[in-house]
This record gives structure tokens, sequence and C-alpha cells, in this order.
């Protein structure tokens, strides 16, 4: 299962690519926080981890095709990508 994480001082997330919601801790400072500010912080500490997620799925997609995911050759590859070919 491909997942990401992400934390902060009061508050961990895990989730899956997309966002779906794994696991969710809360520490007690974060009751102080308020629940605008703790919301704020759950949905951002989502969004990271699902960002994560995704990164994790789309390399292991390369690497399950054979694809590799060197930079350097990556960056070859583009270099050679014809200007007609490229988004405008």
């Amino acid at each position: 299962m491909i997942t990401g994480k992400a934390r902060d001082r009061v508050a961990a997330v895990e989730v899956e690519p997309g966002g779906a919601l794994r696991a969710l801790r809360i520490e007690e400072a974060a009751l102080r926080l308020g629940p605008q500010e703790l919301s704020r912080r759950i949905l951002g500490l989502v969004d990271r981890a699902a960002a994560q997620a995704s990164r994790r799925l789309e390399l292991d997609d390369a690497e399950s095709l054979g694809l590799g995911t060197n930079a350097e050759l990556a960056e070859a590859i583009e270099e050679t990508t014809p200007e007609t070919w490229r988004v405008q």
C-alpha cells in the first residue's frame, strides 16, 4: 500500500494517493488551537501527505514499467524531444 505521511507539533496524518485519510493522530496541545486553526493544519497536512503519496505512486509505476527514475536520463530525454511535440 502506498501512503504519504505528514506531521507537525500537534497532528499527524497518513493518506493514500488522492488524499483518502488512513490515519489521524491529534496531540493534546492541538485542543488549544481552536477549531479553525486545527482544521487548517489538518487539511494542510493532508495536502502535503497526499502529494507525497502521489509522487511515490508515480515513481512506483515508472519503476514497475522498467522506466527507472534517473533525473539525468529524464533531462536527456527532454532535450531530445522535438519542439513540435511539446505542449505550447
